[in-house]
C-alpha cells in the first residue's frame, strides 16, 4: 500500500490544473488582451486601454476621455503525451478567455479598472485518460495482484481525466503625470483562483478468481480547489525623446492558500485517493501566483513604423509552492520579443510580433503531462481598424511552436496552440 501511495502522487502533477495557454512562466500568463495577441509585446505600448495590464503608467499618453475595452480570445489547444506501452493520449479542448478594461484619463491623472486572466490555463479533457491515469491504474493493478489474493485485476477497461485552472484578476489603480517625460502608476490586484480535477480509472476484475469480487472496479476522484489573495503593482513610463518610450512594470507576488472540496473519492484500504494526494476535504495548500517584472522600449522609426522590444521576468523563486511538483524546483522563467507596427492611414494599422518563452529550472519529470510547461517560439499578426474616431476594432492571431520533451519514464510531452482574438474599444468623451 505504501507504494500505491507514492505512485498515486503522480496525480499530484495536476495540482495546478493546467499550465499557461502559451505565453508566460510556469503559472503566470501574459495573453490578456487582443492587442497582445496581435503584437506579443505591450510593455511600452501607449495606444489602447489594455495597457493597464502591461504598462499602466503609459495611460497618461492616451487622449483625455473615458475608455472601455472588451476583448475575447479563442485558443485552440492540442496537448498530447505518449506513454510507452499505451497509445498516444490527447486533449483538444479549446479555451475562450475574456478581458475587460476601463480607463478615465484627464490631463495629469487617470483611474483605471481591469478584469483579466493572469494565471492558470483553461480546461483540458482527456477522454481516454493520459499518463497520470495510466500510471494510477497500472500501479493499483500491480499492487493488488501482489497482495496475496491472487490475480485480482487483468487490465484497464477505461480511463478519463478532466482538469481546469483559472485565476481571475481584478486590477484597480491610478496614474499620475509628473511632467512630459515621466508618469507613474500604482494599484491593487485581487486574485480569485479556482482549480478543478476529475479523474477516473475503471479496471477489469479477474472472473476466474472469486476473491476479485471483494474489490471494486472504479477508482475516481473529483476535487475543486479555491483561493483568493491580494497583490499590488507599480508602473513607470519614461519618454526621454519624442520618438522613444520606455515602460517599467512590477507586480508583487500574490499569496494563495488553496482549500480543497472533495465530491468524489474512492477508498483504497484505510485511506482515499484525495487524502493520498494531500487534497483531503477542507485541507489547504499554498501555491502562489508569482510576481512579474516587465520592461519595454518603443521607438518610432518613421511616422508610420513603430518597433517595440520587451522583456518580462516571472519571479517564481520568490513565490511559495507547497506542492511536491514545484517546491524548490523552479527558476525565474522569462520571455522576450519584438513587434513591428505600421500605420497605413488614420483608419488602419497592422502589426506583426515574435516572442520567445523560456521555462527555467523546472525539471522535465516535474512538468504536467496534461499541459506541459514547454519552451516556445510564437509569431503573431493583426490589424486595428478605426471606422470612427472614438471606436477601435482589433483583430489578432498567433501560432506557437513548442519544444517537445521526454520524461525519464519515456513519456513524450507535446503541445500545439493557435489563437484568434477580437477587441472592441470605445472612447465616450
Amino acid at each position: 500500500m505504501r507504494k500505491i501511495c507514492v505512485l498515486l502522487c503522480v496525480l499530484g502533477l495536476l495540482s495546478l490544473g493546467a499550465s499557461p495557454l502559451f505565453a508566460g512562466g510556469i503559472i503566470n500568463k501574459q495573453n490578456q488582451s487582443a492587442d497582445y495577441v496581435r503584437t506579443l509585446n505591450r510593455n511600452a505600448a501607449t495606444d489602447a486601454a489594455d495597457i493597464v495590464a502591461y504598462n499602466p503608467a503609459g495611460v497618461m499618453k492616451l487622449e483625455n476621455g473615458f475608455y472601455t475595452k472588451l476583448d475575447v480570445m479563442y485558443f485552440n489547444k492540442e496537448y498530447s503525451n505518449t506513454v510507452p506501452g499505451f497509445d498516444e493520449f490527447e486533449s483538444d479542448e479549446p479555451s475562450i478567455i475574456p478581458g475587460f478594461f476601463a480607463v478615465y484619463k484627464q490631463d495629469r491623472w487617470a483611474g483605471f479598472f481591469a478584469v483579466t486572466i493572469p494565471g492558470g490555463g483553461g480546461a483540458v479533457e482527456y477522454p481516454n485518460g493520459d499518463a497520470s491515469t495510466a500510471s494510477l491504474a497500472s500501479s493499483i493493478i500491480t499492487q493488488y495482484n501482489r497482495a496475496g489474493y491472487g490475480i485480482i485485476y487483468t487490465g484497464i477497461n477505461s480511463m478519463k481525466l478532466e482538469a481546469d485552472s483559472m485565476d481571475v484578476g481584478y486590477n484597480m489603480g491610478g496614474a499620475f503625470k509628473i511632467n512630459e517625460m515621466f508618469s507613474v502608476a500604482g494599484g491593487l490586484r485581487y486574485i480569485d483562483a479556482k482549480q478543478s480535477f476529475k479523474g477516473e480509472a475503471v479496471l477489469d476484475r479477474n472472473p476466474a478468481n472469486p476473491a476479485s469480487r471483494l474489490f471494486g472496479t472504479t477508482y475516481d476522484v473529483d476535487v475543486e480547489r479555491t483561493a483568493t489573495g491580494w497583490g499590488y503593482f507599480l508602473g513607470l513610463n519614461v519618454t526621454p525623446i519624442d520618438k522613444l518610450n520606455l515602460g517599467l512594470f512590477y507586480i508583487s507576488n500574490t499569496e494563495l492558500d488553496f482549500e480543497s472540496e472533495v465530491s468524489e473519492d474512492t477508498a483504497i484500504g484505510t485511506t482515499t485517493i484525495a487524502r493520498l494526494l494531500g487534497w483531503e476535504d477542507g485541507s489547504k495548500q499554498r501555491e502562489d501566483l508569482p510576481g512579474e517584472l516587465g520592461l519595454g522600449a518603443s521607438y518610432i522609426i518613421t511616422p508610420q513604423l513603430r518597433v517595440e522590444v520587451d522583456y518580462t521576468l516571472f519571479l517564481e523563486n520568490s513565490a511559495t509552492f507547497e506542492s511536491d511538483r514545484l517546491e524548490g524546483k523552479t527558476g525565474n522563467s522569462w520571455e522576450t520579443g519584438i513587434a513591428f507596427e505600421y500605420t497605413i492611414n488614420p483608419r488602419w494599422k497592422t502589426s506583426v510580433g515574435y516572442l520567445r518563452t523560456d521555462i527555467v529550472g523546472l525539471p522535465t519529470d516535474n512538468k504536467l503531462p496534461e499541459a506541459p510547461e514547454l519552451d516556445a517560439d510564437t509569431i503573431s499578426a493583426g490589424v486595428v481598424f478605426s471606422p470612427l474616431e472614438r471606436l477601435k476594432l482589433t483583430l489578432g492571431a498567433l501560432k506557437v511552436w513548442y519544444d517537445s520533451e521526454e520524461m525519464s519514464s519515456g513519456v513524450k510531452l507535446e503541445k500545439d496552440v493557435w489563437a484568434v482574438a477580437l477587441g472592441v474599444q470605445y472612447r465616450f468623451f
